[in-house]
């Protein structure tokens, strides 16, 4: 078997092969580039949503902890005011029966 050679009739298939196969490589290697940059822009882009997202996260939690110690401190008045009408049950009616002539007088009007 004889070796054949990958040359048309003026010769000139053999280099058109070598700049075609430069070119491809060039343009692989432009494809990686862009590829790398988007890659970074998109690993911009999802580091600043997270950013975004823990800064809602933290407003949230902000707002429920302000919250939660609302609560409490409701929970502590209502607690300090049920001890203050046991301790003082008849003053505790009359400020109530007061509070209800107020109301109905209001309402008259």
């Amino acid at each position: 078997m004889t070796a054949r050679k990958t040359t048309d009739t003026n010769g000139s298939l053999g280099t058109e092969s070598a700049a075609l196969r430069e070119e491809l490589e060039q343009l692989a290697a432009a494809i990686e580039r862009a590829a790398k940059s988007e890659g970074a822009e998109a690993i911009k882009a999802a580091g600043e949503a997270a950013r975004e997202i823990l800064a809602r996260a933290t407003t949230m939690v902000d707002g429920l902890t302000g919250k939660a110690d609302m609560a409490k401190a409701m929970a502590d008045g209502r607690a300090q005011l049920e001890g203050a009408i046991r301790d003082k049950p008849l003053a505790a009616v009359a400020i109530a029966a007061f509070a209800g002539f107020v109301l109905a007088a209001l309402v008259r009007r």
